[in-house]
């Protein structure tokens, strides 16, 4: 993708591997945020194996870059997404992660890059762009104000996931 998007001094554009260290950053700080610190396991190298050096990539990424007096690129935000696909609509996408570096929260980063990935996702013929909140998360009035729609309320929807023994087991390897 050589789509960049650029507004005043923030420019959205796709990640490149160097970037990844500074996402494990930005990651953590999400964790963080998340009330779940200890969530992340990814390291940098699973980042750049997973969204640079797999053919195709696990993922996509795009960053939010100030730039800084001295010329060098300041990530201040990063979404993680990917393509998926829909019995009942075709392609779609899933944002796995959206994060603004807190000290650049309330400047419209964040709707800067939701809009790109949005713009990615029609781009691609994607019939929707999935994606999770928490439910205490105060982000959820900027999503719904985008007119997402929470299908948790709307058709009850649960989100499940397996791990660790669980996944081990259905897989039939326990």
């Amino acid at each position: 993708m050589s789509r960049q998007y650029k507004d005043n001094c923030i420019q959205i554009r796709p990640a490149k591997i160097e970037d990844m260290e500074a996402v494990a950053v930005l990651i953590q700080e999400l964790a963080e945020y998340e009330k779940m610190p200890e969530g992340p396991k990814l390291s940098v190298a699973d980042l750049q194996r997973d969204g640079f050096e797999s053919n195709p990539p696990v993922f996509r990424c795009l960053v939010a870059v100030e730039k800084n007096n001295n010329g060098t690129d300041d990530i201040v935000g990063y979404a993680i997404y990917f393509p998926t696909f829909s019995t009942w609509e075709g392609r779609s996408m899933m944002l796995e992660d959206l994060c603004v570096k807190q000290s650049h929260r309330r400047r419209g980063i964040g709707d800067k890059i939701f809009n790109a990935v949005a713009k990615e996702a029609t781009d691609s013929k994607c019939s929707r762009l999935d994606f999770h909140v928490l439910e205490w998360n105060p982000a959820r009035s900027f999503y719904n104000a985008k007119g997402a729609v929470n299908l948790t309320q709307l058709e009850q929807w649960c989100f499940y996931r397996l791990t660790g023994d669980a996944l081990t087991k259905a897989a039939g390897q326990h």
